[in-house]
């Protein structure tokens, strides 16, 4: 009985060992990356990289429109993001009329509203150089998913020239193209934006639209490459330091430690997410899975210790010798000298 129970322990311990090496080579394997990403955070301007629409390689007309397109916020759960639109129309010889941008948050197919979708407009009127305005559209994402959530703007651009008249001429794609110039950049905290992806304009032509758009460019927003890896390495070491607390140290400290060690667990989510962060993401849930895991075992060991110590045949099971409630074999053996 005794060899059988030091067979047992040693096989526990041996996975034990095995599960704690595994997790430790897995943190040292992602730790250059998340060095490498938070270097780049740290040292790299708070501005992303600006990205030009349609690009350098087409030559601009007497008369253009250029505007910088910034994502300034983004709203997780509301899921709306502001965008902040700056720049100047050049005249060859003055204007007789005005530039009107038309901004569309285009949905997927099979989400598409009846009429146009949501839209803001920027005018430039003939007699101003320069315009800085700000405005909200749509943006696809799943917040819940955090920190590996991702988020996607389709904005489609549309030119427009107002005459003096109040006349409203929409321009076709090939009367704008060198009309129009665009560059976009993201200024949210905590998010990275990948190079805009062009889509094919008549593509996603909303059914009998008085125009066409310009452009369609997709804007996607993530989380950094630090943020993803921290959270997965603090809730692996949380959840191994909760399963060591259950498995390896005495009942009575371990129900007098209980409501620190569940503050303790919760407590990685204030590193992770912003205080104010409203939703529920799948950082709270793996944290949740950790406390559960907690108080259930802690609430198993409770049981299994009122178990013997009443001297019950209720669960069938091989006592343990533990600090708590040495087991009557144990104590029988240690009464008799040991054989070599």
């Amino acid at each position: 009985m005794r060899l059988r129970q030091i067979d047992k322990s040693l096989l526990q311990h041996r996975v034990a060992f095995a599960l704690i090496a595994t997790l430790l080579l897995c943190i040292l394997a992602m730790l250059p990356f998340t060095v490498a990403s938070v270097v780049d955070e740290l040292l790299g301007p708070p501005e992303g990289r600006v990205y030009y629409v349609p690009g350098a390689t087409v030559p601009a007309a007497a008369t253009h429109t250029r505007l910088h397109v910034a994502v300034a916020a983004l709203d997780d759960f509301q899921q709306l993001a502001t965008l902040r639109v700056s720049g100047h129309h050049q005249c060859a010889g003055g204007c007789g009329w005005s530039d009107r941008v038309l901004f569309f948050a285009i949905p997927p197919a099979d989400e598409a509203p009846e009429g146009l979708p949501p839209s803001a407009t920027v005018t430039l009127p003939a007699d101003t150089v320069a315009i800085t305005d700000s405005f909200q559209l749509p943006a696809r994402g799943h917040p819940t998913r955090y920190p590996f959530d991702t988020y996607e703007l389709w904005l489609g651009v549309v030119l427009q020239r107002v005459l003096p008249d109040g006349t409203v001429q929409t321009l076709t794609p090939d009367e704008a193209r060198d009309h129009l110039f665009l560059s976009f950049q993201e200024e949210v905290p905590r998010q990275t934006m990948a190079p805009p992806r062009a889509i094919d304009p008549a593509s996603v032509r909303p059914p009998n639209a008085p125009f066409g758009y310009l452009y369609v460019e997709v804007l996607t927003l993530s989380r950094p490459l630090w943020l993803r890896v921290l959270a997965v390495m603090l809730v692996l070491l949380v959840a191994a330091a909760a399963s060591y607390a259950v498995f390896m140290r005495p009942l009575t400290e371990l129900v007098i430690n209980a409501g620190a060690l569940v503050l303790g667990v919760w407590g990685i989510r204030q590193i992770l997410t912003n205080s104010s962060y409203p939703g529920l993401t799948a950082v709270d849930l793996s944290l949740s899975v950790v406390i559960l895991f907690l108080l259930s075992a802690i609430t198993v060991r409770a049981l299994l210790f009122a178990h013997d110590r009443a001297e019950l045949h209720v669960l069938r099971r091989t006592r343990a010798n533990t600090p708590e409630h040495p087991g009557r074999a144990d104590v029988a053996d240690a009464s008799q000298p040991s054989v070599e």
